[in-house]
């Protein structure tokens, strides 16, 4: 096998990379995945409407229509839930500060986070 080799070698055919070579991936540590890859950094899914928006937040509320807490603005002004009831401003719209209630006044950040994260009182649904 190996006089073979060395002929075909010596005529000027080269190796070709076998298919598993050409797939083979880098292997990472669990570790390392966990320390760089951050999930879920911000969330853009309005719970009541069942979409994508980039206005979505998180809402405290006691309104008894919904149960739904991480709500896009839309739906937090349809449900007429006031903005004093956000706990968070982590949307894309809030960071570039287009961030607007049309019912009642809009807090700015700096005031959702100044705010004490209090938790809603009531029955706490496991999936939220």
């Amino acid at each position: 096998m190996g006089i073979m080799k060395d002929a075909l070698l010596k005529a000027g055919l080269k190796p070709t990379a076998s298919p598993k070579d050409q797939n083979a991936r880098e292997q990472v540590a669990k570790k390392k995945v966990t320390e760089e890859v951050v999930h879920q950094q911000q969330r853009n899914f309005c719970e009541e409407c069942q979409q994508v928006y980039p206005d979505v937040e998180l809402y405290h509320h006691r309104n008894p229509t919904t149960e739904a807490e991480w709500l896009c603005v839309r739906c937090a002004d349809r449900l007429k839930i006031s903005d004093t009831c956000r706990k968070t401003a982590q949307s894309d719209t809030s960071i570039k500060k287009m961030f607007r209630r049309e019912h009642g006044a809009t807090m700015s950040p700096s005031e959702i986070k100044a705010q004490p994260q209090s938790k809603p009182k009531g029955p706490v649904n496991g999936n939220r």
